[in-house]
């Protein structure tokens, strides 16, 4: 009977062993092909800028068809631009309206008028400048499936960029002049002038001594 026992246990092991193993083999994937063929740098990047442009990525993982995996990627990308973009701007006229040392109530509205009016802003010079597509084959308990990891890198130049905080600059002076707010104006019209002071001082080209 112990022997019995035993066998049964060892068996009922064996079987508990080789469904374990089964179930690891499951969802299991493989890289079959991408394309190109090697991974471009950009795709462990979330933004970069580079040679006076600014770049975004767009991915997702998963996906059964490929041309839609990519319309999909393009368009995560063009949100994470947006939304970058309007960040971005927030924050440079922020840290302009801050270094005013402006008193707390005349500092928040200004900051405040800013966030409203680049929920609006629209960027342009938008264009695509890479993909990258890996298929992967799973196994599923009804066979294998493919599926597809896709990536979209979209890009503005710099010069975009700031025509894109110029026409928030100008909506946030119409706000104000609107508002009849004198003080908040010229505020914003000195934060305006220091950024733009700064990024002509980044444009122009470096100068070589003789």
């Amino acid at each position: 009977m112990k022997k019995y026992s035993a066998a049964l246990c060892g068996l009922l092991g064996l079987l508990l062993a080789g469904c374990a193993a089964h179930d690891r083999q499951m969802g299991k994937a493989r890289l079959v092909s991408s394309l190109p063929d090697s991974k471009p740098d950009w795709v462990a990047k979330a933004s970069y800028e580079a040679d006076g442009r600014i770049f975004y990525k767009g991915a997702v993982t998963g996906r059964q068809d490929m041309a839609l995996g990519l319309r999909e990627s393009r368009g995560e990308a063009e949100k994470k631009l947006a939304e970058e973009i309007r960040s971005r701007i927030r924050t440079e006229f922020g840290s302009a309206i801050e270094g005013q040392n402006e008193a707390n109530s005349l500092g928040a509205y200004l900051k405040d008028i800013i966030a409203k009016v680049s929920d609006d802003v629209e960027v342009s010079g938008v264009s695509e400048r890479g993909q990258y597509v890996e298929k992967w084959e799973v196994k599923a308990p009804e066979g294998v499936r493919y599926q597809w990891d896709c990536y979209s890198l979209l890009s503005i130049s710099r010069e975009d960029y700031l025509e894109a905080r110029r026409h928030v600059q100008d909506q946030a002076l119409r706000k104000v002049r609107d508002d009849r707010n004198a003080k908040a104006e010229a505020s914003l019209k000195d934060a305006f002038g220091k950024l733009e002071a700064g990024s002509a001082k980044q444009a122009a080209p470096a100068v070589t001594q003789p």
